[in-house]
C-alpha cells in the first residue's frame, strides 16, 4: 500500500516536471512566420540563419518584423535591421534595429528615432528602448518624449510603459505641456484609458497668468482638472495662494482650497485665511473680468499697512466671508440704484434740513465744557472713525464713490467694483480699535461700510453702540460715520462710573480725515460725571432734542444744545446704581477681542514671489530633438509676475 502511494506521488511530480519543461521549451520557441529567403550557417558550435525580405518572427504573441535578420538559433537571439517593428496586441514599436534575446523576452530597440505607439495613438519617442514581450513592459532611458493626438507632450530622462494596464511612467527631469499649461515634476504616471496623470513628486506648473506648485497630486486631461496636494501654492500677477490641497477646474476658472488656506491680494494689501475656500479668477482678454472668493471654516482677513512709518494690521473674521469684483456694467441695476440712494442719503445734513441751515454751536454753560470736550474727544480717538484706519483699509477696497453716483448707461463701463459680505459672528481687532457685529457689507459703488445687527465698537475702553453703523469713504479719506437708531456712547470715568451719550441717531463729519463736527439728534440724553480733587462727586444729567459740536484739534471747540431741558446735577452719594445709567445701557466688555489671536490665530506664510520668479521654465529639450517642436512657454506670464513688486509683508513679530 505504501509503495503504491509513493509511486503515485512520483508520477505526479514527474508529470509536473515534464509539463514545466515543455512550457519552458514552448516559451523559448521562436517561430519564423514569413520571409523571402532564409540561409542557414551551421556547424558543431553554430546554428545561424540569415533571413531577408519582409521577415516576420513570432514569440510571446509578439510579432517582430524587419527587412533583414540574423537569427542565432543556438543562443535564441535575433538581430533585426531595416524598418524594424514589434507588434503586440495594440502596441507597436518601430526603430532602425532590434536585438532580441528570446530567452529573456527582451527586445532592445535602437535607432535615430525609436517610437512606441499604443492603442490610443499616444506616441512615445526615444533613442534607447527595451521591451519585454512576456510582461509587455517597455523601458526607455537617456531621454524620451510622448505626444498624444491633441499635441500634449510629456518628456523625461527615463520611464516605463505597461501595456497590460495602459500606463506610462515618467521618471527624472519630467516636463509636461497641455493646451495651456507647462509643468515640471520629479515623476508622474499617465493612465491612458482614463486620461489621468498622477504626480509622484514635487510639481511646478505655469498656466496663463499663474504659477502652481505642490508636492503631489493628479491631473485629468479630459476634464482639464488639476488636484494639487500637500503644500499647494498658486501665484499670479496679483495673488499668492496657499492650501494643503487645491483643486483647480480650468473650464470654470475655479479653484477649491482646503486647510491652512492663505490668499494674499497684492493690489489690496489683504490676506485672506480659511480652512475651505472657493476662488474664481476670470481675468482674460476674452472674458469679462470677474474674481470672487468665498471663505468658510474659520475664515478671517488681515488688512495690513504701514502708516507714518508704523506697521499695523486690522484682523477681521466671521463665519463666512465673500469677496468679489466685477466691471460696473455687469452689476445689476437694483444694486446700483440702492447704492446711489444710500450715497445720496449720506450727503444729507439732518440739522440743516430741520432748521434750514447748519446750527453754529455755541459754548454751553450748563455742563463744564472740559468734560464734554473729553467725551467728544473719546469719539474722535476711536480709530474706527479716523482717517488713519479707513483711508488705508477701506480705500484699498474702494474707488471714489462720487465716480459712480450716476444712472446706468448703454456704454459698457468696465470700472472694477468690489464687494465684501461677511455673515455671522463678525469681529475685528486692530491695536487701536476693536469691534463686533452680526454682518458686514461693502461695495465700492457707494464706498460705504455697513455694520448690522448689534454692532459694537471699542476704542481703548470706550464703547459705541447703534442698531446699525455706516462709514462713508470718498477720495481715499473718511468723510462721515452714521450711528443709526438707538445710538449709545459709553466712556468710562473710572471702574464703576461711565459717561454716556444716548440719542436716536448720531453723525460724525470729517474734513481731510479729521473729525470736524459731531451731531446727536432725536431725544438726546447725556450723563457726565464730575470730579473734585480727583474724586467723583457729582453726576450731571442733561436732555435735549439736538446736540451739535464743532471739533478742532481733536477737542470740542463749541457745543450747542437745541430745545434742551435744564440740566440737573446730583451728588453721587445720593444715587442708586441704576440712577447712574441711561435706559438701555449695556456693556459688552467680555465680548471685546483682547488681541488679534482672538480674531485670527493664523500664522502668516512668507511670500514666495521672488523664489518663483527665479525658477527656470521647462525647456522640453527631448521633445525638440525627437519631434522637432517646442511647446509654447508662457514667457509673458513670467515677465508680468516679475514686474509686479512683492508685498511688503511684516514679520510675524511686528503684528499686533
Amino acid at each position: 500500500m505504501k509503495l503504491r502511494c509513493l509511486y503515485s506521488v512520483f508520477l505526479i511530480l514527474l508529470t509536473f516536471t515534464l509539463n514545466a519543461q515543455q512550457a519552458e521549451d514552448q516559451g523559448r520557441l521562436v517561430r519564423l512566420i514569413k520571409a523571402e529567403t532564409a540561409e542557414t550557417y551551421e556547424n558543431e558550435l553554430l546554428n545561424i540563419k540569415k533571413v531577408t525580405g519582409n521577415a516576420q518572427f513570432l514569440h510571446n504573441n509578439a510579432l517582430i518584423i524587419c527587412d533583414t535578420a540574423i537569427w542565432d538559433v543556438s543562443k535564441n537571439i535575433i538581430d533585426a535591421i531595416g524598418n524594424v517593428k514589434i507588434i503586440q496586441e495594440s502596441t507597436t514599436l518601430s526603430g532602425d534595429r532590434i536585438h532580441y534575446i528570446a530567452d529573456s523576452s527582451l527586445a532592445q530597440v535602437r535607432g535615430s528615432i525609436v517610437e512606441l505607439l499604443d492603442g490610443d495613438s499616444n506616441r512615445l519617442r526615444t533613442f534607447f528602448l527595451d521591451y519585454n514581450t512576456k510582461d509587455s513592459i517597455a523601458y526607455f532611458y537617456k531621454g524620451g518624449s510622448m505626444m498624444d493626438t491633441a499635441g500634449r507632450v510629456i518628456e523625461s530622462l527615463r520611464g516605463y510603459y505597461h501595456s497590460k494596464i495602459d500606463r506610462f511612467k515618467f521618471l527624472e527631469e519630467v516636463e509636461m505641456a497641455t493646451s495651456d499649461m507647462v509643468l515640471k515634476s520629479d515623476s508622474l504616471t499617465f493612465w491612458t484609458q482614463t486620461n489621468k496623470v498622477d504626480f509622484l513628486g514635487q510639481i511646478m506648473a505655469w498656466q496663463n497668468s499663474a504659477f502652481l506648485t505642490s508636492k503631489t497630486g493628479w491631473y485629468n486631461k479630459e476634464e482639464e482638472t488639476y488636484n494639487f496636494v500637500k503644500d499647494a501654492y498658486i501665484l499670479n500677477s496679483q495673488n499668492e495662494i496657499w492650501g494643503d490641497r487645491i483643486l483647480y477646474q480650468k473650464a470654470l476658472s475655479t479653484a477649491q482650497l482646503w486647510d491652512n488656506v492663505q490668499i494674499v491680494d497684492t493690489a489690496q494689501s489683504i490676506i485672506l485665511f480659511s480652512d475651505y475656500a472657493i476662488y474664481q479668477d476670470n481675468k482674460s482678454p476674452s472674458k469679462d473680468s470677474l474674481t470672487w472668493v468665498k471663505l468658510y471654516n474659520n475664515p478671517s482677513i488681515a488688512y495690513y499697512s504701514i502708516e507714518n512709518e508704523t506697521p499695523d494690521t486690522l484682523f477681521f473674521s466671521a463665519d463666512t466671508i465673500h469677496y468679489r469684483d466685477m466691471p460696473l456694467y455687469l452689476v445689476d441695476s437694483a444694486t446700483i440704484a440702492s447704492s446711489n440712494k444710500r450715497y445720496k442719503n449720506s450727503q444729507r445734513d439732518p440739522i440743516k434740513e430741520m432748521y434750514g441751515q447748519p446750527i453754529e454751536p455755541v459754548v454751553a454753560d450748563s455742563i463744564p465744557l472740559s468734560k464734554e470736550k473729553e467725551l467728544l474727544k473719546s469719539i474722535k480717538e476711536s480709530t474706527l472713525i479716523t482717517d488713519s484706519t479707513l483711508q488705508t483699509e477701506s480705500a484699498k477696497l474702494s474707488i471714489d464713490s462720487t465716480t459712480f453716483v450716476k444712472e446706468p448707461t448703454l456704454v459698457k463701463d468696465t470700472t472694477l467694483i468690489r464687494f465684501v459680505d461677511a455673515k455671522n459672528s463678525v469681529k475685528f481687532y486692530r491695536s487701536d480699535f476693536q469691534g463686533k457685529c452680526d454682518s458686514l457689507r461693502f461695495n465700492s459703488i457707494d464706498s460705504i461700510i455697513r455694520l448690522y445687527k448689534e454692532p459694537v465698537l471699542w476704542n481703548e475702553n470706550n464703547q459705541f453702540l447703534a442698531d446699525s453703523i455706516q462709514l462713508l469713504v470718498a477720495q481715499n479719506s473718511l468723510k462721515r460715520v452714521d450711528f443709526m437708531s438707538n445710538s449709545f456712547i459709553i466712556a468710562p470715568e473710572d471702574s464703576i462710573h461711565n459717561n454716556q451719550i444716548k440719542s436716536t441717531d448720531m453723525v460724525a463729519f470729517f474734513t481731510e480725515g479729521d473729525l470736524s463736527r459731531f451731531d446727536a439728534y432725536g431725544s438726546v440724553s447725556l450723563i457726565i460725571f464730575l470730579q473734585e480733587d480727583s474724586i467723583i462727586t457729582t453726576m450731571n444729567k442733561k436732555e435735549c432734542k439736538v446736540m451739535t459740536a464743532k471739533i478742532k484739534n481733536r477737542a470740542a471747540e463749541r457745543i450747542k444744545y437745541i430745545d434742551n431741558i435744564p440740566s440737573d446735577a446730583y451728588p453721587i452719594i445720593d444715587l442708586e446704581p441704576d440712577q447712574k445709567l441711561l435706559k438701555d445701557f449695556k456693556l459688552f466688555t467680555e465680548q471685546k477681542p483682547k488681541d488679534r489671536y482672538a480674531v485670527c490665530d493664523r500664522s502668516i506664510i512668507p511670500s514666495k514671489r521672488e523664489e518663483v520668479t527665479n525658477t527656470e521654465l521647462p525647456q522640453f529639450k527631448y521633445t525638440w530633438i525627437l519631434f522637432r517642436i517646442k511647446p509654447q512657454l508662457p514667457i509673458s506670464t513670467i515677465d508680468q509676475i516679475e514686474k509686479e513688486p512683492p508685498i511688503k509683508q511684516k514679520e510675524e513679530s511686528s503684528l499686533p
